[in-house]
């Protein structure tokens, strides 16, 4: 990592996070890019301390939706296949709520 992304890091007291969430909210903010996608809830808050706003994999979905990337019934499957199979801790009532 280079010095200015390890003083960064440090500064902010990034330390705990995994390299890859800390070299995204490093890049992030040295870019001057408003989003960081990540799921990791340590790097979303990180990221709001920071002024960057975290956009997770079903704010992912809603979004492409919403540009009319995906189809209602296409963003619905994603949303239900996001609870049914993947490691993301997402509630039954958080994914109806998306979905309506």
């Amino acid at each position: 990592m280079p010095d200015k992304a390890v003083f960064f890091v440090i500064q902010h007291a990034l330390e705990l996070l995994h390299d890859g969430e800390r070299e995204s909210l490093f890049l992030c903010n040295h870019l001057r890019l408003p989003l960081l996608l990540t799921d990791d809830l340590d790097a979303r808050d990180a990221a709001k301390k920071l002024g960057i706003t975290p956009v997770g994999s079903l704010g992912i979905v809603v979004r492409a939706f919403r540009l009319g990337e995906l189809s209602m019934a296409q963003a619905e499957r994603c949303l239900r296949q996001l609870h049914e199979q993947s490691s993301l801790f997402l509630t039954s009532a958080v994914v109806e709520s998306a979905i309506e």
